[in-house]
């Protein structure tokens, strides 16, 4: 088993959510992790971290607990 911990893009902490740096952060970060059959997904409830998952998990079409 691996296990892969991803730290969010860059953030805007005053609205808990991703710069535009951070959104092309994610956007690339997508964009890779397609490659990896990955068979499940945890993420935390936080809006950046949220945020930077939902790239990857929208091009999967898959959901995170």
């Amino acid at each position: 088993m691996k296990l892969l911990i991803i730290r969010h893009g860059d953030p805007d902490y005053s609205i808990d959510s991703l710069t535009p740096k951070g959104l092309r952060e994610a956007e690339l970060l997508g964009r890779r992790m397609v490659r990896y059959d990955i068979r499940d997904f945890y993420v935390s409830p936080l809006g950046r971290a949220r945020d930077t998952a939902d790239c990857t998990l929208s091009k999967l079409g898959r959901t995170a607990e």
